[in-house]
């Protein structure tokens, strides 16, 4: 899977774009001072697949408040998806989120 956190340009955060945080930055508390680029979690992430793009977000609004701003063209509606990652403990567990739940979201 590509690392799309890695990949992705450093944006700042738009005044309308409040919700949608492209980069979290974490403190390591082992190494004081420095700053690891990333997307702090509650054992819960949301992935957006779009059939060409992934994106993670933290919270499954955001995920679909960014299917909602993406072009239409870059939207493969066979193979678009949001599923549920959690992560607790060592079992991770990937739920797809129905698409009737995401339509009422988008209205």
């Amino acid at each position: 899977m590509k690392n799309v956190l890695a990949d992705q340009p450093i944006r700042t955060q738009a005044s309308t774009d409040r919700k949608i945080q492209t980069d979290s930055l974490v403190t390591d508390e082992q190494c004081p001072g420095q700053t690891i680029k990333g997307l702090k979690i509650e054992n819960m992430l949301y992935c957006l697949d779009t059939g060409k793009e992934k994106y993670l977000f933290a919270s499954e609004d955001d995920a679909i408040d960014q299917l909602r701003k993406l072009d239409k063209k870059t939207i493969n509606p066979d193979n678009s998806q949001i599923v549920q990652v959690t992560t607790t403990g060592n079992t991770w567990k990937l739920t797809q989120i129905p698409w009737s739940h995401i339509a009422v979201k988008l209205l």
